[in-house]
């Protein structure tokens, strides 16, 4: 664009060229603002901040898994492989008495090489070698964990 262009276009936009008045618009209280100093604020003050509790410390949160079987392959009806441990679903704390659960609801847990959270896998889904296998681990560990 040529420099001596720009300022013919302002002036085409400012001003309505066959009437010759102005296009401004003016605010429709022109002579009513003043500017305002920041510590006038209302209460004189002119810190600002949020007031309430501190804020927490964040918590650790410990996750603890009780695996049954150590990593193995186990084979679904379709015969798809899964590398996974198998979890149980509660257990009593370490040196207590009671039964482990390893089945809940006709399903299973696994915890799958790779992934950091559990899968709740459905026992009918599983090839019937692992069915056996995984019933009668339940049936074991119904009776509680084995002595150390």
């Amino acid at each position: 664009m040529k420099s001596g262009l720009l300022p013919c276009l302002l002036f085409a936009i400012l001003f309505d060229v066959q009437s010759g008045a102005a296009q401004i618009p003016l605010p429709p209280n022109p002579g009513e603002f003043s500017k305002r100093n920041l510590s006038e604020n209302g209460g004189g003050s002119s810190s600002v901040g949020i007031s309430g509790s501190p804020a927490a410390s964040p918590k650790t949160v410990v996750v603890e898994y009780v695996a049954v079987t150590p990593l193995e392959s186990w084979v679904n009806v379709e015969g798809k492989t899964i590398e996974a441990r198998l979890l149980a679903f509660s257990a009593p704390e370490a040196g207590k008495a009671g039964p482990v659960e390893i089945l809940r609801e006709g399903k299973v847990r696994f915890l799958v090489s790779g992934r950091k959270e559990p899968i709740d896998y459905p026992l009918e889904q599983l090839g019937e070698a692992e069915k056996t296998k995984i019933r009668a681990l339940a049936e074991m560990a119904a009776k509680g964990p084995p002595a150390p």
